[in-house]
């Protein structure tokens, strides 16, 4: 059985009460069962006068975190808040690390020598992976999920890409135990009975324009010519890229259809001077491109299916569920109307905690009805412990 309790501060500047705040909602001394990890998720502002640490290091065990834009628990949702959930149990056990920072673009080693950290032995292999993991300019997602998957043989795993309000993705960090960095990959590896359910919603085929291009090069995640030419340029022929003084938006994401006809979506993180673009994820060469329409009546409708869908299909009551903040950027000025949808599809039903996502990794079935790792763009996710 595992326990999920929340809290949460909007104290920025005053350490004590911060801690204070997030100590007397957890009540750890009546509540805490054996074995307990936190995940925090938080502004970028509490890493700077140093609350996040605080509540970090105030914690009896391990915890990790990371950036976001807006987050939500129970009693409270918003930009400027922090946010705690601890996983507590007698049976499941939680170890959690974080890599040095990653230098280069290969997470391979650093990732490998965490996970041989928290799963030493062969013959103890954890359940369940949750991560909060940076974003790297020349690794998306999917480097992340590889690096993993060849340590741990495909243990399932669930998480996010940091992520934070500052312009250009600036600012974004994640954090073990109070210590921050901008590289470092931070893990959770749960031990024991858990059979989590993961619940996924994305992109309908009716929500995507179909454009007559391909992706004609790219490495890995970086994307170097649509139909021949620089993809900057394709999209600003088509009018999908606008720039705003020195920053360039792509706001649509990417809506790729691969050569056995599945899809994958995937969002921009940064442009280079040559025009290229620097995606959150993997991009495959020849892959055929859309691009998402969707707008708000759209994801709060699908926040309210796929949360209805959980509450319903899970014995769990714990949830911890991400949404790509494309989908946020969607709702314009009703910022805060997904987490109000969530909030009152999930209050009283279930613990939860809530974050924007830079990029969502959950699990999902392919034809064999295998759970494979899969890093996903435009997503909402949810994990049900």
């Amino acid at each position: 059985m595992m326990r999920m309790l929340t809290a949460y501060t909007r104290e920025i500047d005053d350490i004590e009460i911060s801690v204070a705040e997030v100590l007397k909602q957890l009540n750890l001394k009546d509540r805490m069962l054996r074995n307990s990890v936190g995940i925090l998720a938080f502004h970028p502002e509490f890493l700077e006068t140093g609350a996040a640490r605080a509540v970090s290091e105030a914690l009896p065990f391990d915890s990790i975190g990371g950036t976001t834009s807006e987050a939500a628990v129970a009693g409270a949702m918003g930009d400027l808040v922090l946010t705690v959930a601890v996983l507590t149990s007698d049976d499941i056990v939680f170890r959690a690390g974080a890599t040095d920072p990653i230098e280069g673009d290969d997470p391979r080693e650093p990732i490998r020598e965490l996970y041989a950290r928290l799963a030493p032995s062969p013959a103890e292999k954890p359940a369940l992976l949750f991560t909060l993991a940076p974003v790297i300019s020349n690794i998306g997602g999917d480097g992340f999920i590889e690096a993993l998957d060849a340590a741990s043989g495909g243990v399932p795993l669930f998480g996010s890409l940091a992520f934070t309000p500052l312009p250009d993705f600036n600012g974004i960090e994640t954090c073990w135990n109070g210590k921050r960095g901008t590289n470092a990959f931070t893990l959770i590896a749960m031990f024991g009975e858990i059979k989590p359910d993961f619940f996924l919603t994305s992109i309908p085929d009716d929500r995507v324009i179909r454009q007559d291009a391909v992706i004609t090069d790219a490495v890995k995640n970086r994307i170097r010519s649509i139909n021949g030419i620089a993809p900057l340029e394709y999209l600003e022929s088509i009018g999908l890229a606008e720039t705003e003084g020195e920053t360039v938006i792509i706001s649509n994401p990417f809506v790729l259809t691969l050569g056995d006809g599945s899809r994958i979506v995937r969002a921009a993180s940064k442009t280079t001077a040559e025009g290229h673009i620097l995606a959150l994820g993997t991009i495959p060469q020849g892959a055929q491109i859309g691009f998402s329409v969707s707008d708000a009546k759209f994801v709060l409708q699908s926040t309210r299916d796929t949360m209805a869908q959980a509450v319903a299909a899970s014995r769990a009551k714990n949830a911890l569920v991400f949404s790509c903040v494309a989908r946020r950027w969607t709702l314009g000025a009703s910022r805060d109307a997904e987490m109000k949808e969530l909030a009152g599809r999930l209050d009283g039903a279930l613990a939860y905690q809530f974050a924007y996502s830079g990029g969502e990794f959950c699990p999902v079935k392919n034809r064999e009805g295998r759970l494979v790792n899969r890093f996903h763009n435009f997503s909402m996710i949810a994990c049900l412990v």
